[in-house]
């Protein structure tokens, strides 16, 4: 009788795992990671935060250039939706192709 209620256990966590598993997956297909398109330093000016609403197009960071000094966007929103990680501080080197945050699509 221990053992069968052992196994039964045992059956209960591995299926629960695989439900986990399964909503995470289902959550990753539904994200978009941001990449910038320019080289340069991470600017405050209006960086994306945790939570935030956007829309496609949306800049979600500013970089001050490298040869021009200038604040220019350098990474903006591919969808609509929501702000789920930032991956950058102000005063961050960014390269192009870096990651810098992530999106779930709505």
């Amino acid at each position: 009788m221990a053992f069968s209620r052992w196994a039964r256990d045992l059956v209960l966590v591995i299926v629960g795992l695989s439900v986990t598993s399964l909503m995470a997956a289902a959550q990753q297909a539904n994200t978009d990671t941001v990449r910038v398109t320019v080289s340069g330093e991470v600017l405050p000016l209006q960086l994306a935060k945790v939570g935030q609403t956007v829309k496609q197009g949306q800049p979600l960071v500013f970089i001050r250039g490298t040869t021009s000094g200038a604040a220019v966007p350098a990474a903006v929103a591919p969808a609509n939706g929501q702000v789920v990680q930032v991956m950058v501080r102000p005063g961050d080197h960014v390269n192009i192709g870096d990651p810098v945050a992530v999106i779930q699509r709505q």
